[in-house]
């Protein structure tokens, strides 16, 4: 129950699909250069998103853990 909840994952409303797409085209207009660049913060975001989710996991689960003894 716990984990269903870390990742439930939200829908996207018709605006965030629309953003979406314009951001597709803005890629498309980039160079290289801009694109790794770009690429590389989201990676290092999301990483760090994934690194803090895991964190709080292990948490828990020592927390829970530690009651049972």
């Amino acid at each position: 129950m716990f984990l269903k909840s870390i990742f439930r994952r939200k829908k996207r409303t018709i605006k965030q699909k629309l953003k979406y797409k314009f951001d597709i085209n803005n890629w498309m207009n980039l160079t290289k250069e801009e694109r790794l660049e770009m690429d590389i913060k989201e990676k290092d975001e999301m990483m760090r998103k994934k690194k803090a989710l895991l964190k709080s996991i292990r948490d828990e689960y020592f927390k829970i853990k530690k009651n049972k003894s």
